[in-house]
């Protein structure tokens, strides 16, 4: 019973440690990085040739908007490109998500913080590639 008692226990733990970051990440009040850009070029093109070989997939497309996603948040939080075109303008938003099972929040790439750092630094690291491409800034 000892074992079980600790198995319970410490899942309780985690779950709550979970929730704990998800909460710090919603309220950080920087859920994204914005980058924008205006070019005459094929952007959503390079944008999508990078994603596939980043190993990034298109997660959804609503309008103008397309968000790329790598990761399903099983072993690490999953990390996201979004790309907003108006006409000749690019706005790309860049976040991870921390899904605590009860709350989930979106946290910027850039900042100093402890929570979700090694998505958020294969993220940033990933997307800084694509904005050299683009010759857009990068993220901090």
């Amino acid at each position: 019973m000892g074992m079980v008692t600790g198995m319970v226990v410490g899942a309780v733990i985690g779950l709550g440690a979970l929730n704990v970051m998800a909460l710090m990440a919603k309220n950080s009040g920087r859920p994204f990085d914005q980058t924008t850009l205006t070019s005459d070029e094929d952007v959503l093109g390079k944008v999508a040739a990078w994603a596939q070989s980043n190993g990034y997939f298109l997660d959804d497309t609503s309008g103008q908007t397309q968000r790329y996603r790598k990761g399903k948040g099983f072993l690490t939080s999953p990390m996201f490109l979004e790309v907003s075109r108006d006409g000749n303008r690019y706005t790309f938003r860049s976040y991870t998500r921390i899904n605590g099972l009860i709350i989930k929040g979106d946290m910027a790439l850039s900042g100093g913080n402890f929570v979700a750092s090694v998505p958020r630094s294969m993220a940033r690291k990933a997307q800084n590639v694509l904005f050299a491409e683009l010759q857009a800034p990068p993220i901090g």
